[in-house]
């Protein structure tokens, strides 16, 4: 057993070691539940929208919406072992698809709403390809990171999010 679970630790580190160079030192966390859920509050969506979460982790993102709203859901992940649990706990819902893919080389423009948990280095350039992808009325909600040279609709705090936490919301 112990054999095991020092492999899967090795398996981590070398997952989240191999993809340096595209996360820039962003690890692999899940999304607080508590953050979900003030999202989810703040986000209302409908049936037939598309929410896309950049840097997916566990999917759990996409299965809160997917059961809350209906809605069609894409989440980008690089990191192998995040993008296999993903998957398999999204495994059987037909409106969650998650892709092995770098989301700075796709076309977001199909998205209604955007969901982000990024590192701070990257949020200059995430504001840029979100002005130059992102239709007028997509939503994005930003965790912890302010995007430079974007207003936020709403600035939320969620209850129990450690050291309260900010949870941004935009509308382009």
């Amino acid at each position: 057993m112990a054999g095991g679970l020092f492999a899967l630790k090795i398996s981590y580190v070398l997952s989240t070691a191999l993809v340096l160079p595209i996360t820039q030192g962003a690890l692999y966390v899940s999304t607080s539940r508590v953050r979900v859920a003030a999202f989810m509050d703040a986000v209302t969506m409908n049936s037939g929208q598309l929410l896309v979460d950049l840097g997916c982790g566990d999917g759990r993102v996409l299965r809160m919406a997917s059961k809350r709203y209906g809605v069609k859901t894409i989440g980008y992940e690089v990191n192998w072992m995040a993008y296999l649990k993903a998957r398999l706990l999204c495994m059987g819902n037909r409106n969650i698809k998650i892709k092995r893919k770098n989301f700075w080389q796709e076309n977001l423009s199909a998205a209604d709403v955007v969901f982000c948990y990024l590192y701070p280095d990257v949020m200059q350039r995430l504001s840029k390809k979100f002005i130059s992808d992102l239709k007028p009325g997509t939503v994005v909600a930003s965790c912890n990171f302010s995007l430079p040279g974007l207003i936020a609709s709403k600035i939320l705090r969620p209850c129990g999010s450690l050291h309260s936490d900010p949870l941004y919301i935009y509308h382009m």
